[in-house]
């Protein structure tokens, strides 16, 4: 230090524990003229002394808080650094409260950096200052402290940015930036900002985004960003700050990726409370008519076949509630994946089911990672809508093929009657059925467990001519 600066040191030399042999040995090596004072006298030697640092030993001290403040309070308010060898997380951000402009856990060698570093922001060389641009009061450097730590301790990403050629270029980060975006200060300052966090694809909405910043906006708008932990939901929030003819300012991203999944979480669960209204306020009332209908005939004519008919009418409530409830519970979770052989699955979800005269191929046995017991139940309901509404008006028997395409497609194809064109946008919708005497929801069930696995579901037209459902992106274990 050729200006030889002063660096007051502040410690009660009768508390136990306290850096004194290391910290100021150090700065004094460093090249500062070190001055010591205990807590109770340092309003006096800011006064006399006129120190351009002021480090508080937290070792040393019953309270490092209140030498900070005091430090504050005074008419010159030089910077403060709170030196804990310890760490406490605590002391931290309290003393960062009180004004402190650099919080210190660890070694001497830290402390040294950190002096340094808030001597060079008095001198206009820190974040978001200029060289060469005079003296600032002290109510001005004590305001920038303040920003200086706000900035620095904020759990949300932030980067101070400044336009250059129309796009903004990084000033400054925070640690916070550091951590969910994977770029040290040494990387990003001096980078274009889109080069370092928009995802591919997003360039024209980003640049459209630029525009709104450059103009001076406060902006809340929801974007996407590309970071350690690949692309997440982030609230884009723009600060501009005035800078002559300069746009300049902060942008803070507020990560909203776990608030966006609750919100679809509840969404769901909202949509499932209607298809229960929408069963029990219609579904239901159709079979339940007929019930009492069957019983009041069976009551005035002594005909047992009515009592056979209401039975029917009860066994079609207790498949309708049976579907929905299972819609209801499992959702889109998925219980433990595993390697599983299709093949097994699929004899499996057929000896579940009554096939009639109607048989089951099995082109080829890959080994797929799936949630078994939901692919089970995949399987079971695409086979009961094969058997069940892919056979003509004779009656006949169904050949159901499941097999893969390649490039992850599973495929479940049978060679009955088919889905007309018009309809196959509809048939994984909750209560549609083509059928008289189909509760709708047993493809929506389809469709729930493939989500689920994070698979694409479509139905198109077998080779024969019948319904042929697939799904992509089933990830292969082999």
């Amino acid at each position: 230090m050729s200006d030889r600066a002063t660096v007051l040191w502040v410690g009660d030399a009768s508390a136990a524990g306290g850096s004194d042999a290391d910290g100021p040995d150090s700065l004094e090596r460093a090249g500062y003229a070190v001055v010591r004072s205990g807590a109770e006298a340092v309003a006096d030697v800011l006064d006399t002394e006129r120190p351009d640092c002021v480090v508080c030993d937290a070792a040393a001290l019953s309270d490092a808080v209140e030498p900070v403040e005091t430090v504050e309070g005074s008419a010159r308010g030089p910077p403060v650094v709170v030196f804990a060898p310890d760490g406490d997380e605590s002391l931290a951000h309290r003393t960062v409260a009180a004004g402190a402009a650099e919080y210190v856990p660890g070694s001497a060698d830290r402390l040294v950096d950190a002096v340094e570093r808030v001597l060079d922001c008095g001198r206009g060389l820190g974040p978001g200052t200029e060289s060469g641009t005079g003296p600032e009061s002290d109510g001005d450097r004590r305001a920038r402290r303040r920003l200086e730590a706000l900035f620095a301790d904020t759990p949300d990403p932030v980067i101070e940015y400044e336009f250059a050629d129309g796009e903004p270029v990084v000033e400054s980060v925070n640690p916070a930036f550091v951590e969910t975006f994977g770029y040290d200060p040494a990387v990003a300052v001096g980078e274009p900002l889109n080069d370092l966090v928009v995802p591919e694809g997003k360039e024209d909405e980003a640049a459209s985004l630029d525009e709104r910043v450059r103009a001076g906006d406060r902006l809340h708008v929801e974007i996407e960003r590309e970071t350690t932990d690949g692309t997440r939901e982030f609230l884009f929030r723009n600060v501009p700050v005035e800078a002559d003819d300069r746009a300049v300012g902060y942008a803070v991203y507020v990560d909203i990726t776990d608030q966006k999944e609750r919100e679809r979480r509840l969404r769901e669960q909202n949509d499932r409370l209607n298809e229960f209204a929408s069963v029990i306020g219609h579904d239901l009332r159709n079979p339940m008519g007929a019930v009492r209908h069957r019983m009041e005939m069976a009551r005035q004519t002594g005909e047992d076949r009515y009592l056979d008919d209401a039975l029917d009418a009860l066994d079609r409530m207790d498949e309708l509630l049976g579907d929905l409830l299972r819609m209801a519970r499992q959702g889109e979770e998925l219980g433990e994946t595993e390697p599983v052989s299709l093949a097994e699955v699929a004899r499996t979800a057929w000896d579940h089911i009554a096939t009639g005269e109607s048989s089951l191929v099995v082109d080829d046995d890959p080994t797929v990672v799936a949630d078994r017991g939901r692919l089970t139940q995949l399987l079971e309901n695409l086979f009961i809508n094969a058997v069940k509404h892919g056979v003509d008006g004779d009656g006949e028997s169904v050949e159901v093929t499941v097999g893969t395409d390649g490039d992850g497609t599973v495929y479940v194809a049978d060679d009955g009657c088919g889905i007309p064109a018009s309809e196959r946008a509809n048939v994984f919708d909750s209560g549609f059925s083509t059928a008289v005497d189909g509760t709708g929801y047993g493809l929506a069930i389809v469709r729930q467990v493939a989500r689920a696995h994070d698979w694409e579901a479509a139905v198109t037209e077998s080779a024969e001519g019948g319904a042929r459902f697939e799904f992509r992106g089933v990830e292969s274990a082999e």
